[in-house]
């Protein structure tokens, strides 16, 4: 991550809690580098990960992150990228990207606005269901990953979707025990 910040805290968790639903003993690494703006921590960071075993790098880390890309691209190991669609910043390194579609929060509530139906004051939702976060299409990796792999990952969506998976909320319910 960048800073030890709520937003980013909300994206880590999630991410090691879908990472132990997979594996419940799975090993999850967990750094800060106290800035969203220096690609070079992020790459010495990510270095330091890969060299003791990290398979993967999520980066919740603005500009920091783009120098996770770049060591998860010289280490030939993989980074998952954040906010955009980040891979094709290095075809075949970024896995994915978790993509936050601000675009449709705005979109609706321009239009809720228009309507004179915003409601205003309350907090609202724009995730999984609402179209507001999604992977990317995975353009330079989706022929590495396994078919099966990618339907199970579909699979799980629709049941965080339909509340079959209850998603850990770390803005209302604090961090989890496996986070602290």
């Amino acid at each position: 991550g960048g800073m030890e910040t709520p937003p980013v805290v909300r994206f880590l968790s999630g991410y090691e809690a879908g990472l132990h639903y997979v594996n419940p003993d799975i090993e999850v690494k967990v750094a800060y580098a106290e800035s969203f703006g220096d690609p070079a921590k992020g790459e010495q960071m990510a270095k330091a990960m890969f060299d003791e075993g990290a398979d993967i790098v999520y980066q919740v880390a603005g500009g920091t992150g783009i120098g996770i890309i770049e060591a998860a691209k010289n280490a030939g190991h993989y980074a998952i990228g954040v906010d955009t669609d980040q891979d094709g910043m290095a075809p075949g390194s970024v896995l994915t990207s978790m993509i936050k579609r601000v675009n449709v929060a705005v979109d609706e509530i321009l239009q809720e606005y228009a309507d004179g139906k915003f409601p205003g004051g309350e907090v609202m939702d724009f995730g999984l269901a609402q179209n507001g976060v999604a992977l990317s299409d995975m353009e330079y990796t989706k022929d590495i990953i396994p078919a099966a792999y990618v339907e199970k990952g579909d699979a799980f969506k629709q049941d965080i979707i339909d509340g079959k998976i209850e998603v850990w909320d770390v803005s209302t319910q604090g961090y989890p025990d496996f986070f602290k």
